[in-house]
C-alpha cells in the first residue's frame, strides 16, 4: 500500500489547497515528483478574501523596485556596495517632504564631478586646444541638452521617485533628467571614487564628447541619431558614401545614414563629417515625422492628441536633437 508525502510548497485556490504529491509505494519512493495533484479539504479552510491587497502590492512594488534598480546597475555599468546612495540620487524633491532626503545636494556634487572629469578628459585629449576651444567644447558635453539625453538612455525616469506634478503620462522635462543624471554621478563617486565616477562618465557621454570636439558647438546630430538607434533598435548607425563630385579643392560629398538594414535620405556636404552630420539630420527628421503620425494615431484612439506614452520619451530625445543649451 502507498501513502502519502506532502511537499511544502502549497497556495491557495478559494477554499482548497492544491498540494503537488510525492507517491511512495513499498517504501521506496518513486522517482521524481508526480504530474498529479491531489485537493485536500483543510480542517480550517483559510479564506483568501482575508488576504488584504493592500499588504501585497508593497511587497509587489518592492520587487519590482529592485529589479528595475539591478538592470539600471547593469545600465550604468556599476554596482553600489552601500545602495541608499543610489536610492537617494533618484529621488527627486517633488516626492518627498522629508528634509535632507532628496537629490538637490547629490546635484551640486554630480555637477562638480562632471566638469572635473570631462575637464580632464579634455585637457589630457586635446593638448594644444586653449582655454577658450576646452571651454566651449565642455560647456556643450555637460549642457542640459546632452545630459538629458544621456539621463533619457539610460532610463532614470523609469526607476526614479517623482512627485505627482511629474505625472507618467507627460514629457520628462530635460531639467529634471539633467539632475537626476548630476545625482547618479555624485552617487557612484561617493560609492566607488573618483576613478569610478569618470569610467561612468566617460562612457556614457564619450561618444558626445568625440563627436562634439569633431564638430566644435555646432548641433551634434550623429550622437542623437547614434543614442536614439542605440536605445531603440540595439544596433550603431553607420554611413556610407554615395558619391563625391566637384574638383578637389571644392568637393561636395553624399552620404546616407544606415540603420540595420533601413536607408535614410542622404545628406551633403563640403567634407565627409559635415556630409555625415547632415545625413544623420535628414534621418532624425525622418524618424521625428514618423513617430508623430505614431503619436497622433494613439492620440485618437484615445481621445488626446500627440500624447502616446511610448512616444514621448522618443519625443523628448527628437526635440532635443541639434540643440546645445549650457546650463
Amino acid at each position: 500500500m502507498g501513502y502519502i508525502i506532502y511537499r511544502r510548497n502549497t497556495f491557495l485556490t478559494g477554499r482548497l489547497t492544491l498540494i503537488r504529491t510525492k507517491l511512495c509505494l513499498g517504501g521506496a519512493r518513486s522517482e521524481g515528483w508526480s504530474q498529479r495533484a491531489i485537493i485536500v479539504l483543510l480542517p480550517n479552510p483559510i479564506e483568501t478574501s482575508n488576504v488584504d491587497p493592500m499588504a501585497i502590492a508593497p511587497r509587489a512594488a518592492s520587487r519590482s523596485f529592485e529589479a528595475s534598480l539591478r538592470r539600471l546597475q547593469d545600465r550604468i555599468g556599476y554596482c553600489f556596495g552601500d545602495r541608499s546612495r543610489i536610492e537617494r540620487a533618484l529621488t527627486h524633491p517633488s516626492s518627498t517632504a522629508e528634509e535632507h532626503s532628496d537629490n538637490e545636494r547629490m546635484e551640486f556634487l554630480g555637477d562638480a564631478v562632471l566638469n572635473l572629469c570631462v575637464g580632464q578628459a579634455l585637457y589630457d585629449r586635446y593638448p594644444k586646444w586653449n582655454e577658450g576651444q576646452l571651454t566651449q567644447v565642455k560647456s556643450a558635453v555637460v549642457s542640459t541638452v546632452s545630459l538629458a539625453r544621456a539621463g533619457e538612455c539610460l532610463g532614470l525616469r523609469d526607476v526614479s521617485k517623482l512627485g505627482k506634478g511629474l505625472p507618467p503620462g507627460e514629457p520628462l522635462p530635460p531639467s529634471v533628467y539633467a539632475n537626476l543624471f548630476e545625482a547618479v554621478c555624485a552617487a557612484v563617486y561617493l560609492d566607488g571614487g573618483l576613478d569610478a565616477a569618470r569610467a561612468f562618465v566617460l562612457r556614457t557621454l564619450g561618444p558626445e564628447l568625440k563627436a562634439v570636439a569633431e564638430n566644435g558647438s555646432e548641433p551634434n546630430h550623429k550622437s542623437a541619431l547614434q543614442q536614439l538607434a542605440q536605445r531603440d533598435e540595439g544596433v550603431t548607425p553607420h554611413y556610407r558614401m554615395i558619391s563625391a563630385s566637384g574638383p578637389d579643392h571644392k568637393k561636395t560629398f553624399e552620404i546616407v545614414a544606415v540603420i540595420g538594414s533601413r536607408r535614410f535620405p542622404p545628406g551633403h556636404g563640403r567634407s565627409k563629417k559635415a556630409a555625415e552630420q547632415a545625413a544623420a539630420r535628414r534621418a532624425l527628421e525622418v524618424l521625428e515625422a514618423e513617430l508623430a503620425l505614431s503619436d497622433g494615431a494613439n492620440g485618437s484612439d484615445n481621445g488626446e492628441i500627440g500624447n502616446g506614452e511610448n512616444g514621448n520619451g522618443h519625443h523628448e530625445a527628437l526635440a532635443t536633437a541639434g540643440r546645445r543649451r549650457t546650463k
